[in-house]
C-alpha cells in the first residue's frame, strides 16, 4: 500500500511539475505511438465472427499554430479473424488534420484524415480503398515533450471495402520535439 500512495504522489508531483511555466501549444515536430483495439463493424458479417483486433499506429506529425496540427499515420488493425483458415486484418495510411479544443496541459482534440485502407486476407486477397477517418482524443502532458494520448476514431472505407468499417480505440505516448 506503501508503494501506491509513493507513485500516485510521485505522478501527482510530476504533473504539478509540468504545469508551470509549460508552452504546450507551441508550433513543431512530434511523433506519437499507440496501440490499437479494433472493433468491427462490418455490413455483412455473421455475428459472432470476428474478434477485436490488437495492433499497433504510428504517427509523425507538425503543429502548425495552437489549434491546428497535420500528420502522417499508419495504422495496423491487428486481426479481425484469425480462426478456421482464415486471416484478415487491415492497415491504414492517412493524412490527418487536429484540432485542438484547449491549450493547456490537458487538450482534448478531434481529428480528421483522408488515406488509403489496404486489406489483408488468405481467403479472397488483398483489397484496397479509399478511407476517411473522423474522431476526437485527448494529449496530456506530463512534462515540456512527453506526454500521454488517447482517441477514438470511425474508419469509414469506400470502394471493395465499403463494407469494412470499424472503430480504432487507441492509447499510447508521444513526443514533441
Amino acid at each position: 500500500m506503501k508503494e501506491i500512495r509513493f507513485l500516485l504522489t510521485a505522478l501527482a508531483l510530476l504533473a504539478a511539475q509540468a504545469a508551470f511555466g509549460q508552452d504546450y501549444a507551441r508550433p513543431g515536430l512530434y511523433a506519437v505511438l499507440n496501440g490499437v483495439a479494433s472493433i468491427d463493424n462490418f455490413d455483412n458479417a455473421p455475428s459472432g465472427l470476428f474478434d477485436t483486433g490488437i495492433g499497433a499506429s504510428g504517427r509523425l506529425g507538425f503543429r502548425l499554430n495552437p489549434r491546428f496540427a497535420v500528420e502522417g499515420q499508419v495504422e495496423y488493425s491487428g486481426d479481425f479473424v484469425d480462426c478456421c483458415g482464415v486471416d484478415l486484418s487491415a492497415t491504414l495510411v492517412t493524412a490527418n488534420g487536429k484540432f485542438f479544443l484547449m491549450q493547456d496541459q490537458v487538450q482534448p482534440f478531434l481529428l480528421w484524415g483522408l488515406g488509403g485502407a489496404f486489406a489483408n486476407t488468405n481467403v479472397i486477397g488483398d483489397e484496397n480503398s479509399f478511407v476517411v477517418k473522423v474522431g476526437g482524443g485527448i494529449d496530456f502532458y506530463m512534462g515540456e515533450n512527453f506526454g500521454l494520448t488517447g482517441e477514438a476514431t470511425y474508419n469509414i472505407a469506400t470502394g471493395d471495402l465499403d463494407d469494412f468499417d470499424y472503430l480504432s480505440i487507441g492509447w499510447g505516448l508521444f513526443y514533441r520535439f
